[in-house]
């Protein structure tokens, strides 16, 4: 299945934000949700603190992810590495990447801050303006075809420009084995933006609906606000 190029992409995170306009909506554990999805809890075997073996996304998030799911060739499946994400878990990520760049010498705590703004959102338990993750309408993903994972270029939170999600379509001479890494972030991109995700251009796997930054890139009402916790309450 060939699909046309990423499209360029430009930083929104200026850009003004409406308040978000909380819907309600319940989560849903992706565990179950399809047999076209299967979860692989990325910061859980990393051994994070907080951290879960199921992944949650908003009940909306969930059916459009399944809808995405329903697009990949036969034999194919969507492989979840993270979703709703807590403000443990995500306070607990940005100290990590904030230390690794100081053991890479950044010692400018201006620099620092941008570094970590391009690849970790900062932590905040504000639910009007809360990270995506935290929404639980953002959703970090990859596919598995029938000989495992595709070939994406770099691992899950590579935090170099590889992991953009356009670095592959900017080579002029491609390699045969960059051609099939392109192809594949192709096949990612389009299955997701036709289900109504948006994309972190930042990022090869991440992907976000009803949060403020798809309201940004789509001209919408966000629609997620903070989820602080999980409990028989907020899920379906």
């Amino acid at each position: 299945m060939n699909y046309p190029p990423i499209p360029v992409k430009h930083d929104d995170r200026t850009a003004f934000t409406p308040p978000v306009i909380e819907c309600g909506e319940a989560m849903v554990a992706l565990s179950t949700l399809s047999p076209r999805i299967s979860v692989y809890p990325a910061y859980y075997h990393l051994g994070y603190a907080g951290t879960q073996t199921e992944a949650f996304l908003r009940k909306g998030v969930a059916h459009r992810l399944a809808s995405a799911a329903e697009q990949l060739p036969a034999g194919y499946q969507l492989v979840v590495l993270d979703g709703w994400r807590s403000y443990e878990v995500q306070a607990s990520l940005y100290e990590g990447f904030r230390q690794s760049l100081i053991a890479q010498g950044l010692t400018d705590e201006e620099a620092i801050i941008h570094e970590l703004s391009k690849f970790v959102a900062k932590p905040t338990m504000d639910i009007e303006k809360p990270s995506p993750h935290l929404s639980g309408g953002a959703v970090d993903l990859t596919i598995a075809g029938p000989d495992g994972w595709l070939e994406m270029g770099t691992d899950f939170d590579d935090f170099t420009e590889l992991a953009m999600t356009r670095h592959f379509e900017e080579l002029p001479e491609p390699t045969e084995k960059e051609l099939v890494i392109r192809n594949n972030r192709r096949l990612l991109y389009h299955i997701m933006v036709d289900a109504g995700f948006t994309n972190y251009s930042n990022e090869w796997w991440h992907y976000e609906y009803g949060t403020r930054s798809w309201a940004r890139q789509t001209d919408q009402q966000p629609i997620y606000g903070g989820i602080l916790e999980i409990h028989e309450k907020c899920v379906e």
